[in-house]
């Protein structure tokens, strides 16, 4: 787990000529928001008394896997692709101060939500950002901003690194009829993928 899958060849990849071509913006990041119902998880973490965020965040990881494009990275000149993805989230303070946090995955998402839930109180009691723990090159970067119900997201990027992992984000969440909806906010460089990728993710996420 967490090693490189496949190097892709340029060369012959039928996405060369789209890769070279965003590759050269000076923000080759696109992003969608799309409004996800998510009832039933709701329901369920009622139910198994488990954190709803960090269910969400099991969720995103899985579908995001399922998607190979997801898992690609930009390394120097080479495009790379990771066999998995490690989430890597802000943990928010009593303070209004957030820490970045780095979470091992597992298929079972009930271990996965107690580690986390672990390493969140243990960073909920520190200071800082934590980045000697995380951005890990296979890494998802996740935020949850549970306090507003946006239509869009804008995510910083540092292009003078290279960035190419995709970033995902969830809002608050809000009733339309009997289902509840959330924002789901997805960016992604578009050198290594398009809205039709974003779309299978959005459609492997089951909520």
């Amino acid at each position: 787990m967490n090693q490189i899958e496949k190097i892709i060849d340029i060369a012959t990849w039928n996405r060369r000529e789209h890769y070279e071509h965003f590759s050269a913006f000076d923000d080759p990041f696109f992003g969608v928001t799309v409004n996800v119902d998510c009832t039933r998880a709701y329901q369920e973490a009622k139910d198994k008394g488990v954190s709803f965020s960090l269910l969400v965040l099991h969720r995103i990881v899985t579908a995001a896997s399922a998607v190979e494009e997801f898992r690609y990275r930009i390394e120097g000149d080479r495009v790379v692709c990771y066999d998995s993805l490690l989430p890597e989230a802000t943990v928010a303070r009593a303070d209004h101060t957030f820490s970045f946090a780095a979470f091992e995955y597992d298929p079972d998402e009930l271990v996965f939500i107690r580690q986390a839930k672990t390493e969140m109180e243990r960073l909920q009691a520190t200071t800082g950002l934590n980045k000697g723990g995380t951005f890990h090159p296979n890494a998802i970067h996740y935020s949850a901003v549970p306090w507003l119900s946006f239509t869009d997201m804008k995510h910083p990027t540092n292009m003078r690194s290279g960035d190419s992992v995709p970033k995902i984000s969830t809002g608050k969440y809000f009733r339309e009829g009997e289902r509840l909806m959330m924002p789901v906010s997805v960016t992604c460089h578009h050198g290594l993928m398009d809205g039709y990728h974003v779309a299978q993710f959005i459609k492997n996420l089951h909520l």
